[in-house]
């Protein structure tokens, strides 16, 4: 069998008598960076995988060596391709699917020892015993494509109403931790109307109370004299108010002296 580059190169057969077939590069997953979703020893790597190949007929075949766990794709390799994958073909209420494009997969098996018997396969043979293909492909997999582009509406309302019905337990859950006053995952308290932590009325009188605290305690709090421009016009504002006490007391002084005269006459 040929390998090119540590990569195994294996026929994609989708009949058993299918001579020029698609080749699939393939060889044990391992990166620097250790991957919980793509455990080291037990996790297939595949390139070169075309569009119509779906996860399940992979699953369908790689059961042959054993045990399967999960098989992903992704664009191209990388540590979060097979998340941006999943987010696209994942759209609540929208007919979206996954890109139509050649993809890589992850195949990950349930023990090591399977990992080793499916890198003995010689092709992935993508075709049941009775020789019918596993996948679709061609004007088929075009029809298939087109008709479940065309939403059915009892499909989609049952899904819009079990989301609500999702949605709805939530917000009565979040109103009930806020009445007990607990906190949230992140450690915030939500503070509503009823229960221990009810807060204030807002009502125009109460309002205006609380502005006016609050502008007087912004008086008697301000800091002083803790920026260097106010230390700066502090000392020129109270070297003025010397000066001005100076020439007052001047003043004073010569009115003293004057009322203070001896006058014998």
């Amino acid at each position: 069998m040929v390998e090119i580059e540590g990569y195994k190169v294996v026929p994609l057969r989708l009949t058993p008598d299918a001579k020029d077939c698609h080749s699939i590069y393939m060889r044990e997953h391992f990166i620097r960076l250790m991957d919980p979703n793509k455990p080291k020893g037990r996790t297939l790597f595949l390139l070169n995988i075309p569009p119509y190949v779906t996860e399940d007929s992979l699953k369908t075949f790689f059961k042959g060596a054993g045990g399967v766990e999960s098989v992903t794709f992704a664009a191209k390799p990388g540590k979060d391709e097979t998340e941006q994958w999943l987010e696209q073909s994942k759209a609540p209420f929208t007919n979206t699917k996954a890109p139509f494009k050649f993809k890589v997969a992850y195949v990950v098996f349930r023990k090591s020892s399977v990992l080793a018997k499916a890198l003995a396969f010689n092709s992935i043979d993508l075709f049941n015993s009775s020789g019918n293909c596993l996948i679709e492909s061609g004007m088929e997999l075009w029809h298939s494509e087109y008709n479940s582009f065309i939403l059915d509406n009892v499909k989609t309302q049952e899904l819009i109403d079990a989301y609500m019905k999702g949605y709805d337990r939530r917000q009565l859950k979040e109103l009930r931790t806020a009445k007990n006053g607990h906190a949230d995952a992140d450690g915030w308290v939500t503070v509503g109307k009823e229960g221990r932590n009810a807060g204030f009325e807002q009502k125009e009188s109460v309002i205006g109370r609380l502005e006016n605290k609050l502008a007087k305690d912004k008086k008697t709090k301000e800091l002083k004299n803790f920026y260097t421009f106010q230390i700066r016009e502090s000392k020129m504002q109270n070297i003025v108010e010397l000066r001005q006490k100076y020439e007052e007391d001047k003043r004073k002084i010569e009115l003293l002296k004057q009322s203070r005269r001896f006058r014998p006459f």
